[in-house]
């Protein structure tokens, strides 16, 4: 099933014109619970339906509300940041959240930018596979900066930039559960040049 509708995303991709476009997607604010497949399905995204851009995955998209961010997290959103629906990555293995369809030719030096939330204080977020792709097939790993696991580093959003994306006129960026034992939210994910915001 998950090929199929990989297949069917690329297709979709190839039959419609790419325009180089930044973006962020804020996962809209639906109340509901429901996988990113079927949000997409219901153009729930705040990106559905523009710049050619579809959404899939099994990791469930939730409504929260306000989530806590931390200092810089708030500096570069303000405080009406993360709030609404974000992306709930369970801890099944391979759980995934996916963006297809981007277009980064005419973006100089692009990243992908995410806050990030994890559930287990001893977790460094490095259990999130962060990757991309131009076939749904094979894919790339994106480097980020680890999360600290200090005291009160849990259940907050960071904002994260990844290492560079190629310039490609269709790709897809993936992120992924590589481990079994931490949730991972992700919310806000941007892609841009790698100077945007800070």
């Amino acid at each position: 099933m998950k090929k199929k509708i990989i297949l069917t995303a690329a297709a979709v991709a190839f039959a419609m014109p790419a325009f180089a476009q930044e973006f962020e997607e804020t996962m809209g604010s639906l109340p509901v619970v429901m996988s990113a497949t079927e949000l997409n399905e219901e153009n729930g995204f705040a990106n559905s339906g523009k710049y050619s851009l579809s959404f899939e995955g099994d990791a469930e998209i939730q409504y929260t509300g306000a989530t806590p961010k931390n200092a810089m997290y708030t500096d570069l959103f303000g405080n009406e940041a993360s709030r609404g629906c974000n992306v709930r990555i369970s801890d099944k293995h391979n759980c995934y959240f996916q963006i297809n369809g981007i277009n980064t030719m005419s973006i100089k030096k692009p990243v992908v930018g995410f806050a990030l939330l994890k559930g287990v204080r001893r977790f460094d977020g490095m259990d999130l596979v962060v990757e991309w792709s131009e076939d749904g097939i094979r894919w790339t790993a994106l480097d980020f900066e680890p999360l600290p696991t200090d005291e009160g580093s849990e259940l907050t959003f960071m904002y994260r930039k990844t290492s560079l994306l190629p310039n490609k006129e269709s790709l897809s960026v993936r992120f992924r559960q590589g481990g079994y034992n931490c949730v991972f939210r992700i919310d806000d994910v941007c892609v841009g040049p790698k100077k945007f915001r800070k």
